[in-house]
């Protein structure tokens, strides 16, 4: 009995220290690539934003992060709707219709939250970042449709 509660003991520790091994080699061993996950610092970045403009924009982008918040909670409230709906009525219903039109309204508000962005960075950029930012986007559109 003795014997397998050190075969055990020996699979746990040997488990712990795979995990520990992984996390610190994922952490301090393998690079990430800078603003990758993060897409404000990466748009930054390619815009090479001056520290003033990070500043005058900084009003701006807090706007627009509080809407983001607002409007996803929304579309997942419409999304969750839609699925008791699916769930409840197991066909294509009025109540169905009327969270996939929810939906639909919840994400063109994001859509139109995000161009109205977009244009309102316009004015705090050089010619140079305001093309930039355009070949960004018009990229991000064809690409990611």
């Amino acid at each position: 009995m003795k014997s397998k509660y050190r075969e055990l003991r020996l699979i746990i520790l040997v488990a712990i220290t795979a995990f520990v091994i992984c996390g610190i080699s994922n952490r301090f061993l393998i690079p990430s690539a800078p603003g990758v996950r993060d897409p404000d610092n990466w748009l930054e970045a390619q815009l090479k934003l001056t520290d003033t403009q990070v500043q005058q924009l900084a009003g701006i982008e807090a706007r627009y992060d509080q809407q983001k918040i607002e409007l996803s909670a929304k579309i997942r409230t419409a999304n969750a709707e839609l699925a008791a709906a699916i769930l409840e009525d197991k066909r294509y219903s009025k109540r169905v219709e009327k969270a996939q039109a929810a939906i639909h309204a919840a994400q063109g508000e994001m859509q139109r939250a995000t161009l109205e962005h977009f244009f309102e960075l316009q004015p705090h950029l050089t010619p140079e970042q305001r093309e930039t930012l355009n070949a960004v986007a018009v990229n991000a559109l064809y690409h990611n449709p």
